[in-house]
């Protein structure tokens, strides 16, 4: 009677945290990807420092970056809804490249006239 007592137990607890596990992973998650994304803005906002740059080709990428920066940080929950929503990983590169698709798609880079 005590193991069948102890097996039912045992049934129980891991039932218990088959049910509950998947609703704090997804906390969990998302609390990973707003630091990955934090991160990120912070990242962005260090390389517009070199908007004084005396080449051309670093001062456009700076305000490349400040818009990055800008766009990410107006966005952060709808950015963050979107990678829990697509199953991004909570993997900086992976995070990383789902952010710049995203800006290019948003913002249109590529036409984007820096002068």
């Amino acid at each position: 009677m005590k193991i069948i007592a102890i097996i039912m137990l045992s049934v129980m607890v891991v039932a218990g945290m088959m049910v509950t596990g998947p609703a704090l992973g997804g906390e969990t998650n998302r609390a990973e990807l707003e630091a990955i994304v934090d991160d990120y803005i912070s990242a962005c906002e260090a390389k517009s420092a070199m908007l004084n740059s005396s080449s051309e080709n670093i001062r456009q990428a700076a305000i490349r970056s400040c818009l990055r920066a800008t766009f990410c940080r107006n966005s952060k929950a709808t950015l963050v809804n979107d990678l829990v929503a697509n199953r991004v990983e909570p993997k900086p590169y992976k995070v990383h490249h789902f952010l710049n698709a995203r800006f290019k798609e948003v913002v249109g880079s590529d036409q984007l006239a820096l002068k």
